[in-house]
């Protein structure tokens, strides 16, 4: 487990960051979605609303590696992740349920994930580089 810096603290808990989720599906073929729910829940676990995750569920229960890529402008980053639990209560389903409420949406359950990685995937000299 790793600790996120504060700028991909920053640019996860940022409202208007892109947001996307990449799981593998058990036969191995890649599967992406956006993923506006994507909460910092600490310096070392991320959060992700389960809002219609049909196929992203299946697959994390078969291989709990997830990779989200997060941006704005010229930042950009990859968390390499994985899911340790998914929840249908408790004190950060709930502030996760309140956060999507305000968007007109309901979550089933929040799929809580250990920071393994980060990468820097922006525009910069650091492009490409492993940061934790």
């Amino acid at each position: 487990m790793v600790e996120m810096t504060e700028p991909v603290l920053r640019m996860v808990l940022h409202p208007d960051a892109n947001k996307t989720m990449s799981t593998v599906s058990p036969a191995g073929e890649p599967h992406c979605i956006v993923c506006g729910s994507l909460m910092a829940l600490g310096p070392d676990k991320i959060g992700a609303g389960d809002v219609y995750m049909y196929r992203t569920e299946e697959n994390l229960l078969a291989n709990p590696i997830a990779e989200f890529l997060v941006w704005k402008g010229r930042e950009a980053y990859s968390i390499k992740a994985k899911a340790l639990e998914r929840v249908e209560s408790g004190p950060e389903f709930d502030r996760m349920s309140k956060a999507l409420e305000r968007m007109q949406m309901k979550i089933d359950g929040m799929w809580i994930f250990e920071v393994l990685e980060v990468w820097d995937e922006g525009i910069g000299n650091l492009t490409g580089a492993q940061i934790v």
